[in-house]
């Protein structure tokens, strides 16, 4: 698809390695160049909760010494999460069906083509390309039947790797996300590769020797192609330590209210009315609904408009597990059950006050709100806000976001 190359083409990165410098705002790392904060080409700053992943973005940067190039680094990662993938959306929503078409591994698994054979017996690598698809077959197999539990078709004529496949992709980070597509683009590698990368089922190496057994890369190409997969993987390992690190609610309230992070003040409490109201529980399901049929996004719940943090408290539990008990109740009850892989919560402390937070990847099928006492509406993300579609519209972005549905 050329999704990173088309997009970095002509951008580029400059900062002075001798002037950069990481500023600690509240709970947040900043990148500064000198008295500035650092930007990317699209003019968005290098900021980030992990003292880590900041470190990682500056090192990478002094460490290449000037060259503004888009490579396989952290900074450059970053760039593309930034300045395409969260302004844009998901690029890969749209293409799934034309990924798959392409991808020799699931071509071999769903139709029993054995395209994956790249050299024939006379070849002096038919050897290693022979051992190199076999293992990563092996791999394949493995990974298929450590998730056949979470698959929702009971079709059994239809071969579960490529839902398998879209249900891991769905349940990465937007990070991961932005990996799989850059090292897709880069090395003309489709899916499978990528996917078994970045979920670490597979080494760097198995993955370069892969691109190679395919006649993807050349034999030549392997010591280029390594520091590359090597960076990424480490930029998703540093990522991992995030949750480690102190609040995630402090930057993304800093970051305000946008297509992907909304703030709800409570969870059920009609805060005018000094009671619990359906219709306040309405509008926590509806973002995550709107999430989930979107890019994917953060919901705070506990935090009024203005960025001020109410805590979960207002809404009057006995404790903090009755709260998610009910939370989780209203969205397998009203969005259903096979969305649970989609969400994920967590609790954090901030002044003495308690914030949720509902972490959604995009759902792999249409979720319709389907709450008791309303009516049944599908929706989406517009900019800062939940929109509901009327029938017309919603079909058209059911066939054009998910194909096959």
């Amino acid at each position: 698809m050329d999704l990173f190359l088309n997009f970095m083409a002509g951008k580029l990165l400059q900062a002075d390695p001798e002037l950069l410098d990481i500023v600690r705002n509240d709970q947040s790392y900043q990148v500064f160049e000198g008295n500035s904060p650092l930007l990317t080409p699209g003019g968005r700053e290098f900021i980030h909760p992990s003292e880590r992943v900041a470190r990682l973005i500056i090192t990478d940067l002094m460490y290449r010494n000037g060259n503004a190039e888009p490579d396989l680094s952290a900074p450059w990662l970053y760039v593309y999460q930034k300045d395409l993938f969260e302004p844009s959306g998901d690029p890969f929503a749209g293409a799934w069906t034309g990924l798959l078409a392409n991808d020799p591994f699931v071509m071999l698994k769903t139709s029993g083509r054995n395209d994956v054979r790249a050299f024939s017996p006379e070849d002096q690598l038919f050897g290693f390309a022979f051992l190199t698809l076999s293992e990563l077959i092996r791999r394949i197999n493995v990974f298929i039947n450590s998730r056949m539990g979470e698959i929702l078709s009971e079709d059994a004529d239809q071969h579960p790797f490529p839902q398998i496949l879209r249900m891991c992709y769905d349940q990465f980070s937007n990070e991961q996300k932005v990996a799989v597509q850059v090292l897709s683009d880069v090395h003309q590698s489709h899916l499978t590769l990528p996917v078994l990368h970045v979920a670490g089922i597979i080494s760097p190496l198995e993955y370069a020797k892969g691109l190679i057994a395919l006649k993807i890369g050349a034999e030549e190409s392997l010591p280029g192609v390594l520091p590359g997969l090597v960076r990424v993987k480490d930029y998703l390992e540093c990522l991992d330590q995030v949750a480690d690190e102190g609040s995630q609610a402090a930057a993304l309230i800093r970051e305000g209210e946008n297509d992907l992070i909304e703030f709800k003040s409570t969870l059920r409490w009609d805060i005018r009315a000094g009671k619990t109201n359906q219709a306040v529980e309405r509008a926590s399901l509806k973002t995550i609904a709107a999430f989930l049929n979107s890019a994917g996004g953060t919901l705070l719940i506990g935090v009024a408009d203005d960025g001020s943090i109410e805590g979960i408290e207002r809404d009057k539990f006995v404790n903090e597990d009755k709260f998610l008990l009910h939370l989780w109740t209203l969205i397998r009850a009203c969005l259903g059950r096979d969305v649970s892989p989609c969400i994920r919560t967590t609790l954090e402390k901030t002044d003495e006050k308690t914030i949720c937070l509902v972490r959604c990847r995009r759902s792999n099928r249409p979720v319709f709100l389907r709450q008791p006492g309303f009516d049944e509406d599908f929706y989406i993300r517009i900019g800062p806000s939940s929109n509901a579609m009327d029938i017309s519209e919603a079909l058209k972005y059911i066939a054009d976001h998910f194909p096959g549905r």
